[in-house]
């Protein structure tokens, strides 16, 4: 790659990670509010625009943290960067009518490279959980009104190792620390009488610990140039360690100003975020430069999970179900770059982790994308678009119709040979 490439290359990822960073957002949606919040979409632009799918995803010049086996394909002398932003623009709609909001935040931070010929290794920050609401009830029967409030997230620092057992067959893990702060509060306060106290109540959970993932791929050459891959993951059951404290006020305010009755500022001995059992397993089948499909199935035993050595009523466990497509028209045609377009679409349905009034929020949506190539590199500039709906206007619930993008950058450079001149 020449130096121009680089340096163009370079100045793209730095517009990406600067956008990303000034424009954080915790403003999601109100079901954040439960659990340990929203829990992010797994994957890059290139899993993104195929309906998220990913543990059968086998590709050298990608980086797919979603099955830590899939970096055992990696080429040797090879060095992958990747990051990008993800966005959306939702509309809530409700019994008390819709309202519209944005977020935009950076989406992931990530790099391959070999640490052998049969051992290879990613490091990537992406984000586990989002939470961010704001929530008004009014109860005009007891002239009351309800706030709640709640920002924060779950990250996560993986560091994924793979090896080539056999040509057909490699293993991986993800060693991951999660690390974050979930920040709620909530006050109640009475508006119309100056002789009752408003209560507020603030509390911080801070998470920080390890998490593994394991993985496994198989793939195998059909006649010639076609490849069917199999791969599986799991994830054991971890209690994260989490210190939480909380600060409660009571107070009052009249024309002569405010009053405080009483001020607690407590802080628990150490307690737990369980993040439940996982299993996910899927398979892809395609001719080299071609064409691609693939689907992936996966479950979450949420249901037999606790946070802060609590059980949650509101959770239950979750199932998605994610399938893909990816079709090139002519990879070696330099005359035009839209038919060396990686043109993808794809599906995702999921019965959520949250049960509401004896009903499980249902999320699903259509994906469209491509990846754009940088010349005649292998570096690829990938868009993605999510146009899908979750939870229900029913049970006096709230329906999220939403659009999501993602924009990243793949740079895939040959930076570990020895150049040679004669």
């Amino acid at each position: 790659m020449s130096a121009k490439s680089k340096y163009f290359i370079l100045v793209f990822s730095a517009f990406i990670i600067f956008t990303g960073v000034q424009a954080q957002n915790n403003s999601y949606s109100p079901y954040s509010r439960f659990g340990i919040g929203d829990i992010a979409r797994e994957g890059f632009g290139r899993n993104q625009g195929m309906g998220g799918i990913g543990y059968g995803l086998r590709e050298a010049n990608h980086i797919n943290y979603m099955n830590p086996a899939a970096a055992g394909v990696q080429d040797t002398m090879s060095f992958i960067f990747s990051t990008g932003v993800a966005g959306n623009t939702m509309q809530l709609r409700g019994s008390e009518g819709t309202h519209n909001v944005n977020n935009i935040t950076l989406s992931h931070l990530a790099i391959g490279f070999p640490v052998s010929k049969w051992w290879k290794t990613n490091i990537g920050l992406v984000p586990y959980s989002q939470m961010g609401y704001k929530i008004i009830d009014v109860d005009l029967a007891e002239q009351s009104e309800h706030y709640y409030e709640g920002s924060g997230g779950i990250n996560q620092f993986f560091l994924g190792n793979a090896v080539r057992i056999t040509d057909n067959l490699s293993a991986g893990v993800n060693i991951s620390y999660m690390f974050g702060a979930l920040n709620q509060s909530r006050e109640l306060i009475f508006p119309e009488s100056d002789r009752t106290f408003s209560v507020r109540s603030k509390s911080r959970a801070i998470v920080g610990d390890l998490h593994f993932r394991y993985g496994m791929q198989y793939s195998t050459r059909i006649l010639e140039d076609y490849r069917f891959t199999l791969g599986m993951i799991y994830e054991n059951k971890t209690p994260l360690k989490t210190d939480q404290d909380w600060l409660i006020i009571n107070e009052l305010t009249t024309a002569a100003g405010q009053a405080r009755d009483t001020v607690h500022n407590y802080v628990a001995a150490a307690s737990h975020i369980e993040l439940p059992a996982r299993y996910g397993a899927g398979f892809t089948f395609g001719r080299d430069n071609k064409f691609l499909v693939g689907a992936d199935y996966s479950i979450h035993q949420w249901a037999e999970t606790s946070f802060l050595d609590q059980q949650q009523d509101s959770l239950a466990n979750s199932a998605s179900f994610n399938i893909g497509a990816q079709y090139t028209p002519d990879y070696t045609d330099f005359r035009s770059i839209w038919r060396r377009v990686h043109y993808r679409l794809g599906f995702h349905y999921t019965d959520t982790y949250l049960k509401l009034r004896g009903h499980q929020l249902k999320d699903y949506g259509i994906t469209i994308g491509m990846g754009i190539p940088y010349g005649n590199t292998r570096s690829t500039f990938n868009f993605s678009v999510d146009i899908g709906r979750r939870g229900t206007r029913d049970f006096n619930l709230i329906q999220e119709n939403y659009i999501m993008f993602n924009i990243s950058l793949s740079l895939y450079d040959f930076w570990f040979h020895q150049r040679r001149y004669e």
